[in-house]
């Protein structure tokens, strides 16, 4: 216990200390290489899991080696292999019986008390045939190399008649349902080979040693991939299971699995540019590979937060080098699609494939939020909203109430994209402020800016996750110059090529 508690109280230390470096006493080199720091923190979180996971197999791996050596296990093993030889006379002694039950009776509460790390504990004989099992998933006398069971990983293991320790890689089970590893042990009395203990292992508890990664930030989490490119764990970021079921790409797998340790910066299994940290585990003659990943956006938006004045003067900068196209064709609805006007001082939700449309936007804001496919939302921001410092309304905020309360799940938030649509910077800093305080990334975020002196009309079909700008002058000289989101400047792309281009980036 007071290991444990050592343990637990140096990677606290630790993850404490990653912390009081990285932000509250950032070193010259943290802001001109937020990559490598990220690195440092990826490095650190991989470390733990490869810790923490050989820990599990040791003491898991232990227990199995104390059930091959338990006299009461091999007794009780044995007494079930007698009882199934004189099952089929049907004079058997009904005191047998009883005593039999009694002793199982018993030894579900050895098994309780001793190995209750294993979700099921299987007695089968050298010809296959179930003596015991205390989940009884299966019944008594089914053979596994017939039935459901023929061609599991399982039943091809005990076809080889192993005589020493065998552990088979989780796989698919049937009959739990759920994928399931075994420690097979041979069990021998007197030299006599009576079959084998089989300890089943759920995959729950090693996926639960990869749940949470706080130090990783939101795009950030752990996982356990197989030799032949399947996760072993839950993705934090998809709402179905992808425990053996997500594979990944084989080009990335297989060269991590090569070179055992390192770093990795790859395209990921969600499409996003991710760094990452890896090191290969082996446990009795299987492979694992433990991944620690962060999205390049995320990296890029911690970044910016630490030294937002710096690059705020840097986006400014090179919004004032928009250049606007005139060969665009404004958006307009379709055959069967509504318009919904959104008036100034207001914003509103569409969906069921509505356009939402506002005009005039001159000294206001315009804000698109879109998930694509799903829904949209516009809001027309006046200089009387807490963007530009007043108190009357608070569009935004109501916004992202609205979308994370009720619209999607916390996995999906990296799925909304935001279009900013002024002809001025009034109020940039404190919309992208809000939004980078909630939780969203500049990668998210982008801009389109108008020349001065133009209003925007704005269109949105969040279906196709479009919008347009038509930006009219009051002068009757010249066409109006219209953009589509593809001419927005995106705020993760500008800051990344901040990043890159100043070398002597702001000291923390």
């Amino acid at each position: 216990m007071k290991t444990i508690l050592d343990d637990k109280r140096l990677s606290l230390l630790c993850t404490l200390l990653i912390f009081v470096v990285l932000f509250t006493f950032p070193p010259k080199v943290s802001a001109r290489s937020p990559y490598e720091w990220a690195h440092v923190r990826l490095d650190y979180a991989c470390r733990e899991k490869v810790k923490q996971l050989n820990r599990f197999c040791d003491k898991i791996h232990d227990t199995a080696i104390k059930a091959r050596e338990d006299t009461i296990l091999i007794s009780f093993f044995d007494i079930n292999r007698r009882y199934s030889r004189v099952q089929k006379n049907p004079n058997v002694p009904e005191a047998l019986t009883e005593k039999l039950a009694n002793l199982r009776r018993s030894i579900i509460k050895h098994y309780i008390e001793n190995y209750l790390c294993f979700y099921d504990i299987l007695m089968i004989d050298p010809n296959g045939r179930i003596l015991y099992t205390v989940r009884k998933e299966l019944s008594s006398q089914h053979n596994v190399f017939d039935g459901e069971t023929a061609n599991t990983p399982l039943a091809k293991c005990l076809a080889t008649a192993p005589g020493e320790e065998v552990f088979i890689d989780f796989q698919y089970y049937t009959v739990s349902d759920e994928p399931a590893a075994f420690f097979v042990e041979p069990v021998t009395r007197n030299g006599e080979h009576l079959g084998w203990l089989v300890l089943q292992c759920a995959i729950n508890k090693v996926n639960s040693l990869f749940a949470g990664d706080e130090l990783l930030g939101p795009t950030g989490e752990t996982f356990l991939v197989n030799h032949n490119g399947y996760m072993l764990t839950e993705s934090n970021f998809q709402g179905d299971s992808t425990i053996l079921k997500k594979k990944l790409d084989d080009r990335n797998i297989k060269a991590k699995f090569n070179e055992k340790q390192g770093r990795r910066t790859v395209t990921d299994y969600r499409g996003s540019t991710a760094l990452t940290s890896f090191e290969v585990v082996e446990f009795l003659k299987i492979q694992w590979l433990v991944v620690a990943k962060m999205d390049k956006d995320q990296i890029v938006s911690e970044h910016f937060d630490q030294h937002r004045q710096y690059y705020y003067d840097g986006i400014i900068r090179k919004l004032a080098d928009s250049r606007h196209q005139n060969q665009r064709t404004e958006l307009v609805a379709e055959a069967g699609q509504k318009v919904i006007e959104v008036d100034m001082d207001e914003f509103v939700r569409a969906n069921q494939n509505e356009l939402l449309r506002t005009v005039g936007v001159s000294t206001c804001t315009a804000v698109v939020a879109t998930y694509p496919g799903k829904f949209g939302y516009l809001a027309h921001i006046t200089p009387q909203d807490r963007v530009y410092g007043g108190q009357a309304t608070n569009l935004l905020e109501h916004v992202i109430n609205k979308i994370k309360t009720y619209d999607i799940y916390k996995y999906e938030r990296s799925r909304i994209c935001f279009f900013v649509v002024a002809r001025h910077n009034d109020s940039l800093s404190k919309i992208v402020d809000k939004l980078i305080d909630d939780g969203f990334l500049l990668s998210q975020i982008s801009v389109l800016r108008g020349p001065p002196g133009h209003y925007a009309n704005v269109t949105c079909d969040y279906f196709q996750n479009q919008i347009s700008v038509e930006w009219a002058s009051d002068e009757k000289d010249g066409d109006p110059i219209v953009q589509l989101a593809c001419d927005g400047q995106n705020l993760g792309q500008v800051v990344e090529h901040l990043i890159s281009e100043a070398s002597g980036a702001p000291e923390g």
